[in-house]
């Protein structure tokens, strides 16, 4: 009874993960440019059940399961027409723009620029406050809404290993390699990419694991209740 109990009490704290993974998914769908995120379970070990040491059975006793990790989908979202001049939509769903923020470099598809006003200058930020960057690195300045942002387009070799930051933003590491910059990208002025989540593909997800989860809850229940009956017993 007890590995019974502490089987289930561990599915219903990963599942619970899982429903939060998928509930951030279904808060962001109408976040411009969110990349949707996908929750990927394993076993815990398992043992063999009345096998000598070394020897193989087909009996064997499992411990649960756990997230191993959440995957990033970078799928190209649907491109939603704005018409507002500052508006900026990628087409391939491996581009980022570069932002600066927090004295740091970051990346985002979220393409919905506008002008911060500063000492006399018109910078091009995004919808946080970031800088949006240009090809030489430096942050880009107009005149006004109706000029072009020569806003700067990255890439990466494993947009995977991108770690993903707040408000929609991307940051490198190893494992993504270093941006580079593309040439001549193919930008839609006056668009917007939608978020990759998808509300029903969500609500499905969150329906299975919370019946995974209602499963696992309920095993704890009865296992308590078996330990409470044989503690019971004089």
């Amino acid at each position: 009874m007890i590995t019974s109990f502490y089987t289930a009490a561990t599915g219903t704290i990963q599942l619970q993960k899982g429903i939060d993974v998928a509930a951030n998914n279904i808060a962001n769908v109408e976040t411009t440019g969110y990349k949707a995120t996908e929750p990927t379970f394993s076993d815990l070990l398992y043992t063999n059940i009345h096998a000598a040491p070394n020897t193989q059975t087909d009996l064997k006793n499992g411990h649960g399961t756990k997230l191993a990790k959440t995957d990033t989908v970078f799928t190209q979202g649907g491109l939603k027409q704005t018409g507002q001049m500052m508006d900026y939509a990628l087409t391939q769903p491996n581009e980022f723009f570069a932002v600066q923020t927090g004295g740091t470099i970051k990346y985002t598809r979220n393409g919905n620029f506008h002008i911060s006003e500063e000492s006399g200058l018109k910078y091009v930020v995004d919808s946080t406050g970031g800088y949006v960057l240009g090809a030489n690195g430096q942050r880009i300045t107009v005149n006004s809404e109706t000029d072009d942002v020569p806003a700067a387009v990255y890439s990466f070799p494993d947009c995977d290993g991108l770690s993903r930051e707040g408000n929609s933003y991307f940051t490198a590491t190893d494992r993504s390699g270093a941006a580079t910059r593309v040439e001549n990208p193919a930008v839609k002025k006056g668009w917007l990419e939608e978020s990759s989540a998808n509300l029903s593909t969500e609500l499905t997800s969150v329906m299975e694991l919370q019946r995974a989860f209602q499963m696992n809850s309920k095993i704890v229940q009865m296992s308590d209740e078996i330990m409470q009956t044989v503690n019971n017993l004089r």
